[in-house]
């Protein structure tokens, strides 16, 4: 990572805002003449406290969500629900917690459970890389970045992290619907469209300039 990305990340980060907050109340205290001598330690002390003292982000390991396959990927979103939801923008999660019921019915063709037509190798490829590869990527690289940062700080485009999250959780969100419509609907050129789509557009976002 970039020095310039590293120190704007800590800049946004809780621990930097937890931080100036008691050194504030340190250098409130100096002109209100509450301390006189060794203001100044007392000032880096007390937001060293409070640096040290908020607890780290939840950290999710994208890669553990690739083992699970064709008949476990409505359970490995589900996990990937339980794991980010207290940290996730009520609009994300929204539509995270969408998926999983758009991906059910599709689960079969995945697979040939209940001896349900599989769908073509290509489509199958599309929509298993998304499910256990690109939206824990997606997730997990959003919950990387402080909370601030996320919501606040605009990136390429004028877009936010925040934005770029529920930009992509959308498009998957919407490909699969169309994928489920097409494959209900036997429509296998509509089906091939919106899976090559499905690869080419939804990916991890670069969530840092």
């Amino acid at each position: 990572m970039k020095p310039a990305n590293t120190f704007l990340l800590y800049l946004y980060s809780t621990r930097n805002i937890a931080g100036c907050c008691l050194a504030l109340l340190g250098l409130g205290a100096f002109f209100v003449g509450v301390i006189d001598q060794w203001w100044l330690p007392i000032t880096l002390g007390l937001y060293a406290v409070g640096a040290l003292g908020v607890p780290s982000r939840e950290v999710i390991d994208a890669s553990v969500y690739q083992r699970y396959d064709g008949k476990r990927l409505v359970e490995g979103v589900q996990e990937l629900i339980n794991q980010s939801k207290k940290q996730l923008p009520a609009e994300a999660l929204a539509i995270l917690n969408a998926i999983p019921k758009v991906l059910e019915p599709l689960v079969p063709r995945l697979t040939g459970q209940a001896d349900a037509p599989m769908l073509p190798p290509a489509q199958v490829q599309s929509i298993m890389g998304a499910i256990t590869r690109d939206l824990p990527e997606t997730v997990s690289g959003y919950l990387k970045l402080p909370p601030a940062f996320a919501s606040m700080h605009k990136l390429d485009g004028g877009k936010t992290a925040k934005d770029l999250l529920v930009e992509q959780l959308g498009l998957l969100h919407g490909q699969l619907e169309k994928i489920s419509t097409a494959v209900f609907a036997d429509d296998a050129d509509a089906l091939v469209v919106n899976g090559q789509y499905l690869k080419e557009k939804f990916h991890a976002p670069t969530y840092l300039n």
